[in-house]
């Protein structure tokens, strides 16, 4: 890739991407079922990573069986994010090496945007914990009519955001739901192993373009 950069933009997933905080948003399930249902949920959050609040919702009450109506879902979703912001205050950090790398992407003029399976509230709480909301005027939640991944429309409406055609924009992805929405909005995604296995991640289908395990590993001068 010489000549005319090929990329001019990055979206970001948040959790387990920019901000380490799956364990806090998976953990907040088994207090929501716990609480309402007197149910363990388990520690095994793989269905459920890169999925948004309503269908994590749906996922759970059809795993044990539990009767549910929309009034259902929206008030286990509020219930589940109130758990989330009690469980997470104070204790968020970014991922390593994601600042620096943020600061490099910058000083080659890359555009940024978020674009996560969470609410904007969450987002926001995210970044603003971790010390990153200052670097993103873009930030795209599965809020509203907007589908979560698998779905590619997150990724479609960041990229709308920042007045880039998709073909020109990478996605950074921790979950195979996340590299499945990237590929279907037509970006080069790369994987990064902070949640998945290297292994687990190149079995995706379709597959990333790139997977790797830091922020260094990323070919900026290649890519950008």
């Amino acid at each position: 890739m010489t000549g005319k950069k090929r990329f001019t933009a990055i979206i970001f997933d948040c959790d387990g991407v920019l901000v380490d905080s799956e364990p806090f948003s998976c953990g907040a399930w088994n207090v929501v079922f716990e609480k309402e249902y007197h149910i363990d949920i388990g520690s095994d959050y793989t269905e459920i990573l890169g999925k948004n609040a309503e269908d994590t919702a749906i996922y759970y009450l059809k795993r044990f069986k539990l009767p549910y109506d929309d009034r259902t879902i929206a008030r286990l979703c509020e219930l589940k994010e109130k758990a989330y912001f009690m469980l997470a205050k104070g204790k968020l950090k970014p991922i390593d090496g994601v600042e620096v790398f943020i600061k490099k992407v910058l000083q080659k003029n890359i555009k940024l945007a978020v674009a996560s399976s969470g609410t904007q509230e969450k987002i926001r709480f995210n970044l603003k914990e971790a010390g990153l909301l200052q670097y993103f005027s873009v930030i795209v939640g599965s809020d509203g009519a907007i589908r979560g991944k698998p779905f590619p429309d997150v990724f479609l409406t960041a990229a709308e955001k920042l007045k880039v055609p998709p073909a020109n924009i990478v996605v950074i992805e921790d979950t195979p739901n996340g590299i499945i929405a990237a590929k279907r909005a037509g970006m080069f995604t790369i994987g990064i192993t902070t949640t998945f296995s290297e292994k687990k991640l190149k079995e995706v289908r379709p597959a990333p373009d790139m997977v790797v395990t830091h922020f260094t590993e990323i070919p900026l001068a290649t890519l950008f």
